[in-house]
C-alpha cells in the first residue's frame, strides 16, 4: 500500500479517470456520429434523384429531337403545299401553244376558256382564277363540256392576241358558233356574258374552235364582243 501511494505521488488523481480525457472521448463520439449521418444523408439523396435526373436528362433531348423532326417535316408540308400552289396558280386547265391545236385538243368539247397571261408575270390571282372556277361550274350544270387552257407567253400568236386583248384576258370560244373575250377586271359575270356571246355568235372556222377562218384568225380582231 505504502508502494502505491509513493509511486503515484500526492495530487496525481491515479485511481480516478480523468474529466478532459472523457470530455475529448465525448466529443469525438459525437463528431464521428455527425459525419456519419451526413454521410448517410448523402448517399441515401444521391441514391433518390440520380434516377431523376439520368430520366429527365434522355427525355428531354428525345422529346425535343421529335418535336424538331415533326417542325421539319411541318416546315417542307408548307413548303410543297406553297410550291404546288404557285404551279397550279401558273395556269388555267392546260398549255396552248396556238389557237389551231384546239381543233385537236378540244375536240370533244362543246366551249373552251383560254386564258392570256400577263408576260413576265404569269401567276394567276385568286379572284380571277376564283372567277372563271365559279362560271365553269356553272356552264357544266347546263350540261355543256368545257375546256380551260392557258396561251403560253412562248406562243408565236401571243404578242399578236396579247396587243388586243391587253392581259391578263380570256378568250371564250364555243365550236361551230363564234367567240367572246373578257378583257380587263376578269369577273364570272363578264365571262358568262362572254360565254352567251360565243354560243350565240355565227360561225368560227370549220370545226368552231380553231382560227381557221379570217374571223377567227390572230390577225383579225379577236371575237364579236369584248367585254370590259
Amino acid at each position: 500500500m505504502a508502494e502505491n501511494q509513493s509511486e503515484c505521488g500526492p495530487g496525481c488523481n491515479c485511481g480516478k479517470p480523468s474529466g478532459s480525457k472523457k470530455l475529448k472521448i465525448t466529443i469525438c463520439i459525437i463528431v464521428l456520429l455527425a459525419v456519419s449521418s451526413i454521410f448517410a444523408y448523402k448517399t441515401k439523396n444521391g441514391k433518390q434523384t440520380a434516377p431523376v435526373n439520368t430520366a429527365t436528362a434522355f427525355a428531354v433531348p428525345i422529346v425535343k429531337e421529335v418535336n424538331e423532326q415533326n417542325s421539319v417535316a411541318s416546315i417542307i408540308d408548307k413548303r410543297e403545299s406553297t410550291i404546288k400552289a404557285v404551279e397550279e396558280n401558273k395556269k388555267v386547265g392546260e398549255f396552248l401553244d396556238s389557237l389551231s391545236a384546239l381543233d385537236k385538243v378540244a375536240i370533244n368539247q362543246d366551249s373552251v376558256f383560254v386564258f392570256i397571261p400577263a408576260k413576265g408575270n404569269e401567276t394567276i390571282s385568286k379572284e380571277i382564277m376564283a372567277a372563271i372556277t365559279s362560271a365553269e361550274q356553272k356552264i357544266k350544270s347546263k350540261g355543256a363540256s368545257l375546256g380551260l387552257y392557258t396561251m403560253q407567253s412562248s406562243s408565236p400568236e401571243y404578242a399578236n392576241i396579247a396587243a388586243q386583248l391587253p392581259p391578263p384576258s380570256i378568250l371564250v370560244m364555243s365550236k361551230g358558233r363564234g367567240m367572246g373575250a373578257v378583257s380587263g377586271g376578269i369577273t364570272e359575270e363578264k365571262i358568262l356574258q362572254a360565254y352567251v356571246a360565243s354560243s350565240q355568235a355565227g360561225g368560227c372556222g370549220p370545226s368552231g374552235c380553231g382560227p381557221s377562218s379570217s374571223g377567227c384568225a390572230p390577225t383579225a380582231p379577236i371575237g364579236p364582243v369584248r367585254t370590259r
